[in-house]
């Protein structure tokens, strides 16, 4: 078996529909060295690969370990926020609600691609791994995993920390993260 850990990154310093790529808040700040501090007692942790959507809030949540560890922060774009092409930044906030009631056969080509990518990448994962992402990207491998048809199942809060085991023929979810009590930024 191989230990997938999916990290949400911490809050954001501006919503979706402020900036298409902030850097973390101070709580957020706060957020992810707590969260490095959980990843480290992680059995084996050091062996661990770390990867990040290329965004600048999982950068610098996935940063916070990778400096603990003196390890390497790998940034791979599948794990990036759904693609949201074509949407002005004033419109994001009210399109990315309409994505939550959506069912997976209800996506455009470009958030189809981006699904179908992100799994794609789950599947190739040979390492124990942890990978700082986003809302919907987590959503979208817990989604898979459950077999849940919904764009949104799980409501993971701001550096929750959601593990699989993944065989060579099955993923499974061996726990759930923290569910979010406040909005999405």
């Amino acid at each position: 078996m191989t230990e997938i850990i999916l990290v949400r990154h911490g809050e954001a310093s501006a919503s979706w529909q402020e900036s298409t790529d902030p850097g973390l808040s101070e709580l957020g700040e706060r957020q992810a060295e707590e969260c490095a501090n959980l990843l480290l007692n992680i059995n084996g942790i050091n062996k661990y690969e770390l990867v990040s959507s290329p965004l600048k809030r999982a950068i610098e949540t996935g940063s916070k370990l990778e400096e603990k560890l003196k390890g390497n922060l790998n940034i791979n774009s599948s794990f990036a926020e759904i693609p949201s092409p074509g949407i002005s930044l004033e419109d994001r906030q009210t399109w990315l609600r309409e994505i939550f009631n959506k069912k997976i056969s209800d996506l455009k080509k470009p958030q189809a691609e981006w699904r179908k990518n992100i799994i794609d990448k789950i599947w190739q994962i040979e390492n124990p791994t942890v990978i700082f992402s986003h809302f919907m990207v987590i959503n979208t491998i817990v989604g898979y995993v459950k077999k849940d048809e919904s764009m949104v199942c799980f409501y993971p809060d701001n550096c929750s920390i959601t593990k699989l085991n993944k065989s060579n023929d099955e993923i499974h979810l061996a726990n759930l993260g923290s569910e979010l009590s406040s909005k999405i930024n």
